[in-house]
């Protein structure tokens, strides 16, 4: 006869039993759950890559397609800036360009902030001279490098800082519009409110980008070059070459 130890004993035992056959599936279910969500976040990373490298292609080809029609930059460059605010929703845009006479960066084009303080971070941009290694443009045009950083207002041209600070535009993405041998002949400078996500695509599509800016500009120099002196030998093919003093004059053979 089990005595009331081997009977307590028993009774544990299957109580225990119980608890785990009880247990087992609610730990199941937890770890289907943490596998569910890792899964939910990797497709959630997939597709936020996918966007990135969607409209990075896409800001590429619309910037292509409107270089296609114009002839020099200062005709398109507004449209650029547009194409790459609204591809990577940025508020704001300057493309700067460099004064062989001067060595400075100029505003060629500007996209303005869609605030009351838009206007005057405009007017600022627009009447700068900036020196090479000032500012995050000028800085830019001297390392050769995409820029991208949450604090843009470390490193702002001084008469920029507290008119991007007021509006909020702390991050800031900088890069070449660079020739074929990698020659910067400018920069085009976006800032805007919220950092970027970890996994965008803008720092590869940029560099395409700028390369293919910098291609045009080459060949939009190159061209007027060759008209012009294609215009210059038109103009003088009906002309009589004047005989200089120190020439010499051809001796008819004896």
């Amino acid at each position: 006869m089990a005595t009331a130890a081997t009977t307590g004993e028993l009774s544990k035992g299957v109580a225990k039993a119980s608890r785990i056959r009880l247990e087992e599936p609610r730990l199941e279910a937890d770890a289907l759950a943490v596998v569910k969500a890792e899964l939910e976040q990797a497709k959630a990373q997939l597709y936020g890559v996918l966007d990135g490298a969607r409209a990075a292609f896409s800001a590429e080809d619309a910037i292509v397609r409107a270089l296609a029609g114009a002839e020099q930059i200062d005709e398109v460059a507004d449209s650029v800036l547009d194409v790459l605010c609204d591809a990577f929703e940025f508020d704001v845009a300057t493309f700067w360009l460099l004064d062989p006479e001067n060595g400075k960066l100029f505003a060629v084009a500007h996209r303005r902030a869609p605030t009351r303080r838009g206007r005057f971070i405009e007017t600022e941009i627009r009447s700068l001279q900036m020196s090479l290694n000032e500012g995050v443009a000028g800085r830019v045009f001297v390392e050769r490098k995409e820029f991208l950083s949450d604090d843009a207002l470390s490193i702002a041209h001084p008469a920029l800082t507290s008119l991007l600070e007021a509006d909020g535009l702390r991050c800031v993405c900088a890069f070449t519009v660079a020739g074929r041998d990698g020659t910067p002949l400018g920069v085009i400078e976006m800032e805007r409110r919220e950092p970027l996500a970890p996994d965008h695509a803008i720092d590869s599509a940029v560099r395409v980008i700028g390369e293919r800016i910098g291609a045009f500009i080459e060949f939009s120099q190159l061209h007027w070059r060759y008209s012009s002196l294609v215009a210059d030998l038109r103009r003088g093919s009906g002309a009589r070459p004047r005989q200089s003093a120190d020439a010499i004059p051809l001796k008819p053979a004896a």
